[in-house]
């Protein structure tokens, strides 16, 4: 606030804030398209929620073990028939590393 941003508060529920509630304060100012860059915790919440359509994933070409931070935090995902399903838009080469945009379906 200080540095004159507007902080608004929104309605939580256990584990973290409530994405559909931050989604529909966000309309309510129309905002219309929402991008989020973060984390395994935050994104893999909007994905789990239903809520992101569309993702970018940046992929280096370097390999880490199973006990390294995966790209989103799903816990119960961890069979096939709980997989979601993605539609490969576009890869291509940014430098050594490849962008992926992929949209997700709904099944």
């Amino acid at each position: 606030e200080a540095a004159g941003a507007r902080v608004v508060e929104v309605a939580s529920i256990p584990g973290g804030l409530d994405l559909d509630a931050v989604l529909a304060e966000l309309a309510r100012r129309e905002v219309n398209e929402v991008h989020v860059e973060a984390g395994a915790i935050l994104a893999g919440a909007f994905v789990a929620a239903g809520l992101a359509d569309e993702l970018v994933v940046y992929l280096a070409p370097h390999l880490l073990g199973s006990e390294a931070r995966g790209l989103l935090h799903l816990p119960g995902l961890e069979r096939m028939q709980d997989r979601v399903e993605l539609a490969i838009e576009d890869i291509r080469a940014v430098g050594r590393d490849w962008r992926i945009t992929a949209r997700t379906t709904k099944t």
